[in-house]
């Protein structure tokens, strides 16, 4: 489903160079992305979007397909699963979610709900797909981060 399309949804653009910066520099020191080289990270952010949801909005619902990942900019957002009571987790500024949906294209295993207004840097699966299918060291070194991220969750 386009963004633009999207509940909650009030803007979707490309990242401004204000933001580029901070993608830049987010990207190279937090999260998912925080193992690959300068490089490589050249190579995803041109494909990244600006996203901004409103306060209570569903980003992404547990089962539905994964058709991108998210880095918060700006904003809080709350990881809930149907059978827990409790929240699994609550990600704020420089956290990474729904990366391992496009690794590993299963269902997502959560749902993504915003606390607050919420901006967050987008990668579609399809721009995800390309990136990785150029790279195949990048693919190894995303898996073996992601492996290790899904095992912790497996324990928690």
């Amino acid at each position: 489903m386009p963004l633009s399309g999207k509940a909650g949804v009030l803007q979707a653009r490309p990242v401004d160079a204000k933001e580029l910066d901070w993608l830049q520099q987010g990207m190279r020191n937090v999260g998912f992305f925080s193992k690959l080289g300068r490089a490589q990270l050249a190579e995803v952010l041109p494909y990244m979007l600006m996203v901004q949801y409103a306060q209570d909005s569903v980003i992404c619902q547990e089962g539905e397909p994964g058709d991108a990942m998210y880095l918060i900019y700006r904003g809080k957002v709350v990881i809930t699963k149907k059978e827990w009571k409790d929240p699994v987790a609550v990600l704020e500024d420089g956290d990474f979610v729904g990366e391992m949906a496009l690794l590993f294209g299963e269902p997502r295993s959560a749902t993504v709900t915003t606390s607050c207004l919420t901006e967050v840097f987008c990668l579609a699966a399809e721009d995800f797909k390309r990136i990785v299918d150029r790279s195949p060291d990048m693919t190894r070194t995303l898996r073996r981060l992601a492996e290790a991220r899904r095992s912790q969750l497996a324990k928690s």
